[in-house]
C-alpha cells in the first residue's frame, strides 16, 4: 500500500509542478555542485558542475527587503526530483531565475523534502 500511495503522491507532484511551471513567465537554471575531489598527485582540487537549464517550475517570491542599501528577495522554488537527476537539493547548489526579461543568480539557503518510502517534492528557499 504504501508504494502505491508514494507513487501517487509522486505523480501528483510531477503534474502540479509541470502545470503550474508552464503557466508562469519564468525558467530556473539549476547548477548541481559536487564535492570537490583533491588529486594529490597533481596537487588540484576539482569539481564537476552539472546544470539542469530551462526549467518551467512554480515560484513564489516570498519576500523583499532592504537588505545595506541594496534589496535582497526571497522566493521559494518547488521542484520535482525528476527535473534536477534524481539529485537531493543542497545548499551549495545554485539557482538562476529568469523572469520578465532579466536573470538573478540565488544562493540555496534551505530545502524541505516530501517524502514517503520515496522523494517526491522539493522547496527550495533561495535569496538572490
Amino acid at each position: 500500500m504504501a508504494g502505491s500511495l508514494d507513487t501517487a503522491f509522486k505523480n501528483a507532484a510531477k503534474s502540479v509542478v509541470a502545470n503550474l511551471g508552464s503557466a508562469l513567465d519564468s525558467t530556473v537554471t539549476y547548477i548541481r555542485k559536487t564535492a570537490p575531489a583533491y588529486n594529490t598527485g597533481t596537487g588540484a582540487i576539482t569539481t564537476t558542475d552539472t546544470t539542469y537549464s530551462n526549467i518551467s517550475v512554480p515560484v513564489e517570491f516570498i519576500r523583499a527587503q532592504e537588505q545595506a542599501e541594496n534589496e535582497e528577495r526571497q522566493a521559494k522554488i518547488y521542484i520535482t526530483p525528476d527535473l534536477i537527476g534524481s539529485n537531493q537539493p543542497t545548499i551549495q547548489d545554485e539557482i538562476t531565475l529568469t523572469y520578465a526579461g532579466a536573470s538573478q543568480t540565488g544562493r540555496v539557503v534551505d530545502v524541505i523534502t516530501y517524502r514517503g518510502g520515496q522523494e517526491y517534492l522539493y522547496i527550495v528557499l533561495v535569496t538572490f
